[in-house]
């Protein structure tokens, strides 16, 4: 069984952040995308470049009704590939407000590695969003190819510091009911500027990992050794 843990890191999760812009008032169909580059790729504190620089293409549908789309592309590399690769992800659904002023969404996505198409792998999600704070349950029977179903919830939040500059923060944790040693928690705290569609953003990662220890094994169960990963990570975009 491949052990994705040995990954070198999520393909951090697509557009987290739609719904202030599709609900917003008298909101009109928009295509919008963005291009940049990043010091490392991270997926739910896994590198999917290899620990590696990566360049992304991203776009956005964005229809006047609630429902949207989109995906992006990375040029990113994993570590059972000898050279960088382009990985694909693509996301549809729909989202609306509530009474309350809450907004939820439901959709699907699906994440795409062509030269190594044993990964592939697609999920449903649904979300709650409010006041600078949001949240994501998605569900999938067989994540990265692995014959394993997973449960990832995610909270992600915010706040302005100053003119063009905000704080961010990111916590998620994946949980494998097939397999515990897949299990890990992540979270991220960082800050992002921007200033004619230009936008630059630092972020410092850790990631818990759970590995299976040679040292030590109890009745019939290998020992599990807790790990944390620490990374920061640069990234630059042009958003048009």
């Amino acid at each position: 069984m491949r052990v994705y843990t040995q990954f070198q890191q999520p393909i951090r999760t697509v557009a987290l952040s739609l719904l202030s812009c599709l609900l917003a008032p008298a909101a009109q169909a928009q295509l919008s995308g963005s291009a940049g580059l990043m010091s490392n790729y991270l997926y739910r504190g896994i590198s999917l470049s290899n620990n590696q620089p990566a360049a992304r293409l991203a776009l956005n549908y964005d229809g006047a009704g609630g429902w949207y789309a989109g995906g992006q592309a990375v040029t990113g590399q994993l570590v059972t590939e000898q050279q960088r690769n382009v990985q694909w992800v693509g996301y549809a659904g729909y989202a609306a407000r509530l009474a309350s002023g809450l907004s939820w969404e439901s959709g699907v996505s699906a994440y795409a590695f062509p030269r190594s198409p044993t990964w592939n792998f697609r999920e449903v999600y649904v979300g709650l969003a409010g006041n600078g704070l949001s949240g994501r349950l998605h569900y999938s029977p067989d994540y990265l190819g692995m014959n394993e179903r997973t449960l990832f919830g995610e909270l992600n939040g915010g706040w302005m510091l100053a003119p063009r500059w905000q704080a961010f923060w990111h916590g998620g944790y994946l949980h494998s009911f097939d397999n515990a040693l897949s299990n890990r928690a992540e979270l991220r705290f960082g800050v992002a500027t921007g200033l004619h569609g230009w936008r630059a953003q630092a972020s410092f990662d850790l990631t818990r990992l759970r590995s299976a220890s040679n040292s030590r094994t109890y009745i019939g169960t290998s020992a599990i050794d807790v790990d944390w990963e620490r990374r920061l990570v640069l990234s630059f975009a042009r958003a048009f």
